[in-house]
Order: C-alpha cells, then sequence, then structure tokens
C-alpha cells in the first residue's frame, strides 16, 4: 500500500502542484483548502504525513499540529512556511511538527525531506519491533517448556514474521490472547496498534458501530462521528476474540474488509482505506458451524490462513509449576505481600488436576490462595474442594486409563463453582474468569442450562 500523504495548503495552484507531484512520486494523496477541511480528513483516515501550510485562511498551522496529535500521536508533520516566518516555524518544531520547508522551494528539496520523514518513521518502527522481539516470552504470559510449549512457540514466531490473517484455536482460558499478543509483539507491526474486540460481549447493532464506526445521526443516539477499532488499529492489529459468536449478518462486512482493505462508517457513504492485521480467536469447532450454516465458508477460509492450535494445560503438564510460580510472583506484587512457598503436596495436586478452565483457572486459584494464605507458605486446604482429595477430578487413572471426558470434568466443575456461588451466574463466571455470555454459551453447550 502506497505511503498517505495530507496536504493543507489554501493557495490552490501550489495545493494542485503538490498533489499532482506526489502522485507522480507514487504517493497517495488527500488535500485540504483550510485547516478545518483538513482535520476532518485526517479524523477520516490515517495519512503516514501532513504538509501543512502555517497561513491558513480559518485556523493557524501552529493550531493545527496539536489537534492532528489528538487523533495520531504518530502524526508526522512537516509544515511549509515563507522566510520572513522562520520563527513561527520553530515554534511550530516545539509543538511537534518534524521538519519545515521555507517558501518557495524546489519540489526535488521537498521529496527529499518527504523521503528523510519517512525513514525516520520507518526506523522509529523498527526499533519498536526490535524491543519486541528481544522480549522474553515471559512478559507476554508464555511461560513453559514442554514439547506442546515449545511446539508453539516455534509456530508462533514464523507466523508473526508473515502478513497473513492468523486464526488461534483453543479452549476457554487456554491462553489465546496471549498468543495473539505475542504474535503482535514479534511482528514488523509491534510499534503499531494493538486493539481487541470480543465478538460475544456486545448485541450486534453495538458490534457493528463499535467496529466501523459511524458518522452524526447514522442512528437515533448518534450526536457525534465516531471512530471505529478498524481505524483505531491501522497500522497495527486487530484482535478479533471469540470470532465464532460474531453474528452472520457482520460477517460478510467483516470478509469485504480482510478482501479490500477498506469499509465504510455506519451511515457514511466515503470508503476508508485501513492498513490491518487481522487476528482471532474461538473455543468453537468453527468447521463444524461451517456445516450447520452458523459461520461463513469463506470467511474461515480468510481467516484460518495462519492457524495455530492453543494447546489444553493438561497437555502441558509440565509446564503447570512453572505457571503456577509466575503467576504466585504477580498476585504477591499486586498485593504488596512476601512471595509465598509453594510446597510439594501442591505442587503435586496442581499438577494431577485437569484444569477444565486451563491457565485462567490456574492464576484464579493462584491469586485466591495468596490472598487467603497467612504464614508466607501455601497449603492444601486453600486451594478449592473440587482439588481436594481422591475426589479431585483427574484427567488420567493411574494406570494411564482416561476416567472422565473433558465435558464431564468442565461439567462437574461449573456445577461446584455454581453451587459455591448459589447459582449466581455473574459471580460464578468471574471465579471462572469467563464472561457471563460465555458461561452461559457453556451451560447450554453441556445442557446445563434446564439444571
Amino acid at each position: 500500500m502506497a505511503n498517505s500523504i495530507l496536504i493543507i495548503e489554501d493557495d490552490e495552484t501550489l495545493r494542485l502542484t503538490l498533489g499532482g507531484f506526489l502522485r507522480r512520486l507514487g504517493f497517495a494523496t488527500d488535500e485540504a483548502a483550510c485547516g478545518e477541511e483538513g482535520l476532518g480528513l485526517a479524523r477520516e483516515r490515517r495519512h503516514d504525513l501532513v504538509l501543512l501550510d502555517l497561513r491558513l485562511p480559518d485556523i493557524q498551522g501552529l493550531d493545527v499540529i496539536p489537534r492532528l496529535k489528538e487523533h495520531d500521536e504518530e502524526a508526522l508533520v512537516v509544515t511549509m512556511t515563507a522566510y520572513p516566518e522562520v520563527r513561527t516555524a520553530v515554534a511550530a518544531l516545539k509543538a511537534g511538527a518534524y521538519d519545515y520547508i521555507n517558501k518557495p522551494f524546489d519540489l526535488e528539496d521537498l521529496a527529499s525531506l518527504i523521503g528523510r520523514a519517512l525513514e525516520t518513521r520507518r526506523l522509529r518502527r523498527e526499533v519498536a519491533w526490535r524491543r519486541a522481539q528481544s522480549q522474553v516470552c515471559e512478559l507476554e504470559g508464555l511461560i513453559g517448556d514442554s514439547p506442546a510449549f515449545r511446539e508453539l512457540v516455534a509456530i508462533t514466531q514464523k507466523i508473526a514474521a508473515s502478513k497473513v490473517p492468523v486464526l488461534i484455536h483453543g479452549e476457554s482460558g487456554s491462553g489465546k490472547e496471549r498468543v495473539a499478543r505475542a504474535i503482535h509483539c514479534q511482528s514488523p507491526r509491534a510499534g503499531g496498534p494493538w486493539v481487541t474486540l470480543n465478538c460475544s460481549a456486545l448485541p450486534e447493532g453495538l458490534m457493528e458501530s463499535e467496529m466501523f464506526g459511524h458518522e452524526k445521526g447514522a442512528f437515533t443516539d448518534a450526536k457525534q462521528q465516531k471512530r471505529g477499532l478498524l481505524e483505531l488499529a491501522d497500522g497495527g492489529t486487530l484482535f478479533l476474540d471469540e470470532i465464532g459468536d460474531l453474528s452472520l449478518t457482520l460477517q460478510p462486512k467483516l470478509l469485504r474488509v480482510l478482501e479490500t482493505h477498506s469499509f465504510r462508517r455506519l451511515g457514511g457513504s466515503r470508503e476508508i482505506e485501513v492498513d490491518v492485521r487481522f487476528v482471532a480467536a474461538t473455543h468453537r469447532d468453527l468447521p463444524e458451524m461451517v456445516k450447520a450454516g452458523r459461520f461463513r465458508e469463506d470467511l474461515y477460509y480468510r481467516l484460518n490462513v495462519g492457524a495455530i492450535q492453543v494447546p489444553p494445560l493438561r497437555a502441558r503438564r509440565e509446564d503447570i509449576v512453572a505457571l503456577a510460580r509466575h503467576f504466585l510472583r504477580e498476585a504477591a506484587l499486586a498485593i504488596g505481600s512476601p512471595l509465598p512457598l509453594l510446597p510439594a503436596e501442591v505442587e503435586q495436586q496442581l499438577s494431577t488436576y485437569a484444569w477444565p478452565g486451563n491457565v485462567r483457572e490456574l492464576r484464579n486459584v493462584l491469586e485466591r490462595a495468596v490472598i487467603l494464605s497467612e504464614d508466607g507458605r501455601l497449603s492444601t486446604r486453600l486451594l478449592p474442594p473440587e482439588m481436594a482429595g481422591t475426589s479431585s477430578p483427574v484427567a488420567v487413572a493411574p494406570g494411564g486409563g482416561p476416567v472422565a471426558t473433558l465435558a464431564e470434568v468442565e461439567a462437574a466443575h461449573i456445577r461446584t463453582v455454581l453451587a459455591h456461588c448459589k447459582g449466581n451466574k455473574t459471580r460464578a463466571a468471574e471465579l471462572l474468569g469467563i464472561a457471563r455470555l460465555t458461561l452461559r454459551n457453556k451451560l447450554k453447550e453441556l445442557r446445563l442450562d434446564d439444571e
């Protein structure tokens, strides 16, 4: 995608000359004759650079710069000024402009200045990317050394370096968002925005406005223009969590954005171009949903170019103790208490439990234990009752044979938590570390809703 330059210049001859010259150099351009018009264009799409005249008919260029920065903190502004106004140009630099050029100027000199400015932006992003790549995986919550974990890290690093859309499969609480975040931080987009949208958290009408934004007056309560998350993610990554819950009405609209990199706000007529990488996640069986007509086949294959399967915690038992120690440190720091000891009997119980709620459940259990511990030492009595003694729902019997299916273990755990919360689904969802809507769907899926 060509670099985009916004020209804000009231002199029509100079504005048209600059636009034609820059387009011949391969840039995409937007042009405005006054400050307010330029700010409107800046709100509609992201620009790699802004050429700004300091003398405008409606507002001063010095006042335009901070307003540009409000919409895009990384806005790269080059001011254009007549020779007597060098002091004003210096003031513009202090206000956040990258550089200035005196009028009249040679077009080739301007091209060189633009080239330097864009190279500066590229280097800044590259530095941010390399910093992110140098981070230890632990900083993103990816902790472990099991074969399943090493395989996950290897494929995540390979896919992160590409530009393809990614679909992350895995059970609830297994760490899909952590993997998505690691993909962003290890990609060339690490310096760009990271934006998340939970597709199960909002009703369809609000979801469309949240994703695409809306124009003033698009519907009854649309009292002002709103930029959607697609625009906010321009230049970075948009993470679509629980993509399996996206309505059939919105699925074709998302597919169009994936294919054209453009969309319209609700109530709008202008096509807005965006440069966004899509990373989606789901705990649902999307191929089965495709067969049942509940998920579009074309959208599934478009998202599933970079497919990642996150293993459940029971498939990487060697990592449980390392994760537990990490969560203990986090919890102790959060409440300002000393790091509690992790006795062997607690390690044993943690390592043999089925963890139907996966890593999220492990985190919640350890946070609760740290809060309740009094002598700087954890004990098995601080663990949930379903983990105690021989009644603990382990995944395998001592001889290696299965004792329960995952659905049976999950159902038993949810029943226990609901009983503990006296049937309060909101409180139960909080303890399980999931959204209330996710719990409701899980109850229906496991046929527990009638109970």
